[in-house]
């Protein structure tokens, strides 16, 4: 009688284990309803996120990143992506610029240069677009399969509308050797 007891207790508590398990893998789980809203786009095309909007008109990739008379070297690739941004309806700035990869990696905005037109904190007005470039350090095996990420706020994206654009790079290893030249921010007319 004791051992039926027994087993039927540790039945119970492996029934009370399974079930917590169940429920906490079901979907949508609270990460899931946190997770900032894509507003997905293509290279050529303008992205209207929440705050602010985006195209990217240009990428290339290179082995090596010219800033004046300055060359930074990586061990993987450089991807600079010539953007078209501006305010919607108040001033904003965008804070948060990163590649995702196709294994679900991120790669940030590098810190290694200062980029002004992201993550720099400029502050952009409604209806005055800006237009300069952005660079991110990835290495070399993931940069056939990047999405940029652009989001206003640079702690925490989340239930936030975040522009996602594929970037058309199909290998990194056939990336120029030459430096590249990253161009600074303006302001059109």
């Amino acid at each position: 009688m004791k051992l039926l007891r027994r087993l039927g207790y540790a039945a119970f508590v492996l029934a009370a284990l399974a079930a917590g398990q169940a429920i906490q893998s079901a979907e949508p789980n609270f990460n899931h309803n946190l997770r900032p809203f894509p507003v997905a786009g293509e290279v050529g095309t303008e992205v209207a996120a929440r705050t602010f909007t985006a195209q990217v008109q240009l990428v290339r990739c290179a082995a090596a990143l010219r800033i004046g008379d300055t060359i930074l070297d990586t061990q993987g690739v450089w991807i600079v992506a010539k953007l078209r941004v501006g305010a919607r309806f108040k001033p904003t700035s965008i804070a948060y610029a990163a590649a995702r990869d196709g294994a679900g990696r991120v790669y940030q905005t590098t810190d290694r240069v200062t980029l002004n037109l992201v993550t720099g904190g400029h502050v952009m007005q409604p209806g005055l677009p800006y237009e300069g470039e952005i660079a991110i350090e990835v290495p070399t095996a993931a940069a056939g399969s990047l999405t940029l990420l652009l989001a206003d706020n640079s702690i925490d994206q989340r239930m936030d509308s975040m522009a996602e654009i594929r970037l058309p790079i199909s290998d990194g290893a056939a990336c120029s050797a030459e430096p590249t030249t990253l161009l600074a921010p303006k302001a059109l007319s």
